[in-house]
């Protein structure tokens, strides 16, 4: 009765394994899932310019962010100097 069980189980077992190799597994890949492929990849690509894009875009910005400051620095500084010379003519 065990012998038995135990050569049922393994029968199974093989069939099992047997069946998933037939079935599953393909040595190549259908025109349907290479047509998926070359899409996922021009899209992939696709968003990876344009992630360049606007990292070069947001680079441009920063830069041109800096200058702002900066010239506003210099017009901080010099309305300071006009202010000064403003109350120093008014005495």
């Amino acid at each position: 009765m065990r012998k038995a069980m135990r050569t049922l189980v393994v029968f199974v077992a093989v069939l099992l394994v047997v069946t998933f190799v037939f079935t599953g597994c393909t040595k190549y890949a259908k025109e349907e899932q290479l047509q998926k492929l070359e899409e996922t990849k021009a899209a992939a690509l696709a968003a990876e310019k344009s992630l360049n894009d606007c990292k070069t875009e947001s680079g441009k910005l920063e830069g041109q962010l800096t200058e702002k400051k900066q010239a506003l620095e210099d017009m901080k500084k010099e309305k300071d100097v006009v202010s000064k010379r403003l109350a120093a003519m008014g005495n």
